[in-house]
């Protein structure tokens, strides 16, 4: 390797590409273990060639430079982190020969000539993907378009002499933990080409259809982290049965753990069984949550090592006693987190309650103008509003069918006052629901559905964002990240049940924009379980909004359904792998 420059050689020497033959194999290698570090895969879908960008309100102020909470990239198979790295200054001129692929993978490709058309299908990365800059090491997706089973992957940076060839029969591969590390400290804002092609050989070697036209994507490393941690609700099957927990990881693990199961819960009834929606709180210690399957209501515990499932020191039995008589997602505020003031917001049949967690006061907040019922309230963070959904009926403390709006009330010191609908997002012809603060209060994601529909896993949900502006809300955008890769012909959304959009804890600013991140699930894997995404949000200086397409998060079991993520400052542990 001649014409490796030393800092490629480096790199090269510790390249560990492993075969993986579906997603689900490699997450099993992730999270069982079975004899060798897995080298991750990546499928995902959308985009439309270009990012999504909309005018709307004005960038919310920097909450920090993208690190966050102790959530940057850990030794889970990323290798050193990549500020420990030489710079990256070109890719090898030597391909990379994964050892699915025969030693000759080159030559078949080199030495016969293209045919035209056929070009597979590329479902990751999404063309014009934005990549925090602490992700995953991107998986390489595709589709063979006539049942192909050699590819070639190619990735070029602009400024660099070589493209990267990559050799593989593996129609899903990722990118080596070290060569990730030096690429995303080496390169951000930058437009990175990915091209591949695919090829049959037969069982003696021989090429029996011709190599491909080649597809082509992008993805851009952002040059801010994504902070914080996620912890989702999965629901996993036991021997036939359908249970509840909550698991979770940083950005960057590479595999997902335990955060609550529903026999830790000190305080649980015998036959709550199954943990439902929840929300950190602001101290990142704790989680709130419904409990079930009776009738899902509130419970609150510790997710910190050492203390998992106890009840908190600061809870009192009188706000305990309270809570267990509501329905309902629990919100907080951090303004509203502190000896004396630690406030919870529920519903139950309809009512806006607050609960002092840390005292024995409780009561109702005015909703003055709203006769509706109330549900899935969102607390701002600087505690000054509640946004919530407003609707004329609810089962179990919960929105089930439409017709529903978001609206918005102060809170007042407890007080509540004025509801008002939140323009932009109680419009007649949907049904809003879902509602979520952006980290500095300047904008409110939500799901939304056609008229009346279903609000509990309805196909047609839609996750859509609005600037807040103090209440006065504005245009809904609706997130490129609703769509799957035109490509996939067969998925299109309305139709892929996106849904339950949350923001990651803080918003970076850099180059003169904001950056912000959102997960939410959805159902466009290609099965009945729900799956977890994210997607970047950008506000450049102008106050113009541009949205992404979606990366799914291969580290989680695709066994699973996985639904309403929440993610925050959660004080879970990084998780390592062998």
């Amino acid at each position: 390797m001649t014409s490796v420059d030393p800092v490629m050689r480096s790199h090269l020497r510790r390249f560990s590409w492993a075969r993986i033959g579906s997603p689900i194999a490699a997450l099993c290698v992730a999270t069982v273990g079975c004899g060798f570090k897995p080298m991750p895969l990546a499928t995902s879908t959308g985009g439309s060639g270009t990012p999504a960008t909309s005018s709307g309100g004005s960038p919310g102020t920097s909450s920090g430079s993208g690190g966050h909470g102790g959530s940057g990239p850990t030794t889970t198979g990323m290798g050193p982190d990549a500020g420990s790295l030489p710079p990256l200054t070109d890719f090898p001129a030597t391909p990379v020969l994964d050892p699915s692929a025969p030693p000759n993978a080159q030559a078949l490709f080199d030495g016969n000539a293209p045919r035209a058309g056929g070009a597979p299908c590329i479902t990751s990365p999404l063309p014009g993907t934005l990549m925090p800059r602490n992700w995953l090491r991107p998986r390489f997706d595709l589709t063979a378009a006539s049942g192909e089973n050699l590819f070639e992957i190619d990735l070029s940076v602009p400024g660099f002499a070589h493209t990267l060839r990559i050799f593989t029969a593996n129609p899903a591969t990722a990118l080596d933990a070290a060569l990730w590390n030096s690429l995303r400290g080496s390169i951000t804002d930058e437009t990175i080409t990915v091209a591949m092609r695919a090829l049959t050989v037969d069982a003696s070697g021989a090429v029996t259809l011709a190599p491909s036209a080649a597809a082509s994507s992008s993805f851009v490393i952002a040059p801010v982290d994504a902070p914080g941690k996620i912890v989702y609700w999965a629901l996993a099957d036991d021997m036939g049965t359908k249970v509840g927990s909550l698991k979770g990881f940083g950005i960057g693990d590479e595999s997902v753990e335990n955060v609550l199961v529903p026999s830790q819960v000190a305080t649980r009834a015998t036959d709550d069984t199954c943990i439902g929606c929840h929300a950190a709180t602001p101290d990142g210690n704790s989680v709130g949550f419904t409990m079930g399957p009776q009738n899902y209501f509130n419970q609150l515990a510790n997710v910190t090592a050492g203390s998992v499932g106890a009840t908190p020191s600061y809870a009192t039995a009188a706000a305990l006693a309270t809570m267990q008589t509501l329905h309902g997602i629990p919100a907080y505020s951090r303004a509203h987190w502190s000896d004396g003031d630690r406030i919870a917001l529920l519903s139950d049949t309809g009512t806006l309650h607050w609960v002092e967690v840390d005292g024995a006061a409780s009561g109702t907040l005015a909703r003055t103008g709203d006769a509706n019922k109330v549900t899935e309230p969102t607390f701002s963070h600087d505690g000054q509003s509640v946004v919530y959904v407003s609707a004329t009926a609810l089962t179990d403390g919960r929105l089930n069918t439409g017709p529903a709006d978001l609206y918005t009330v102060p809170f007042a010191n407890r007080a509540g006052g004025a509801a008002t609908p939140l323009p932009g997002a109680s419009d007649a012809s949907f049904t809003e629901y879902y509602p979520a603060f952006s980290p500095d209060d300047a904008y409110v994601a939500f799901t939304r559905v056609p008229g009346a529909e279903s609000a509990y896993s309805d196909p047609d949900a839609e996750v859509y964002l609005l600037p807040f502006n103090n209440g006065r809300g504005g245009t809904a955008i609706r997130l490129a990240a609703n769509d799957a890769a035109a490509c996939q012909t067969s998925l299109s959304s309305p139709g892929l049940t996106n849904d339950w959009p949350k923001w990651s804890p803080e918003a970076a600013t850099a180059n003169g924009k904001t950056y912000y991140w959102l997960t939410f699930s959805s159902k466009r894997f290609g099965s009945a379980n729900a799956q977890l995404y994210i997607t970047g949000v950008v506000v450049d200086g102008s106050g113009k909004v541009t949205t992404y397409p979606a990366l799914y998060l291969w580290n989680q079991p695709s066994s699973d359904g996985n639904h309403t993520p929440s993610w925050d400052d959660f004080a879970i542990p990084s998780i390592s792998i062998g």
